[in-house]
């Protein structure tokens, strides 16, 4: 019997399939710009890493995760036909996870807000009580790396982790860079992009394949492959 290839499928979250940067949604207003100014400046200079940043940002939010939960449900909203690409990879045996360089504390409750709670979450953890006040206690369990960046989660090793058979494909949808731009030369089957990822790629002559305000072309292309898998 001939095993048909699997087809799964990582997105990044924030500008991604979150239609927003939803991270930027929790602490703008309630951080000061004045602060940020400064966290930003220490990143940018190679100073502290992205973990580093993030952590720093996120302890100055003077609520806790549950309320930032709740912030993040009524304020950010998924991209347009993100609903149809993952029931299609689910249908057939393909997986479909998030590799983000956020928060489960944002990530998680906009996916359940949509009843995409099927999706696979690899990002950074706040693992404090939904109640408590910052400074958190955060936990990183998508940290192991097959690269060398430092990015919170290793995207790279979230794509490998995903193939199961010889033949299966993982595609990879992102906007960004570093992480994003790692994943897309050294990881992906097949890229979508837009923003940064999409210049980088092109830059790069990385194949990827542009998306806009809806994953249209995503889906076009998760169809056309399970058509000809004889997969439908």
């Amino acid at each position: 019997m001939t095993t048909i290839p699997k087809t799964h499928i990582v997105f990044d979250f924030d500008s991604t399939l979150a239609t927003t940067f939803v991270g930027a949604l929790m602490f703008r207003g309630y951080v000061s710009e004045e602060r940020l100014d400064e966290a930003r400046s220490r990143y940018q200079s190679d100073t502290t890493t992205l973990r580093e940043y993030q952590e720093e940002v996120f302890d100055q939010i003077d609520e806790s995760p549950g309320r930032m939960s709740e912030r993040a449900a009524e304020g950010a909203s998924v991209r347009s036909l993100a609903r149809e690409v993952a029931e299609r990879i689910w249908h057939k045996g393909g997986k479909v996870a998030v590799a983000s360089a956020g928060l489960d504390v944002y990530i998680r409750p906009v996916l359940d807000k949509v009843d995409l709670q099927k999706i696979e979450i690899h990002s950074g953890r706040i693992v404090s009580s939904p109640t408590e006040l910052p400074p958190f206690r955060y936990d990183y369990p998508s940290a192991e790396k097959t690269c060398e960046g430092d990015w919170v989660t290793c995207k790279c090793a979230v794509i490998n982790s995903l193939k199961e058979a010889e033949g299966d494909e993982v595609i990879f949808v992102g906007d960004g860079s570093n992480s994003d731009s790692c994943a897309a030369a050294n990881a992906a089957d097949t890229v979508f992009a837009t923003g940064r990822l999409l210049a980088y790629c092109n830059e790069n002559r990385i194949p990827a394949t542009e998306f806009g305000d809806d994953f249209g072309p995503v889906l076009s292309y998760v169809v056309d492959k399970m058509s000809a898998n004889g997969a439908q």
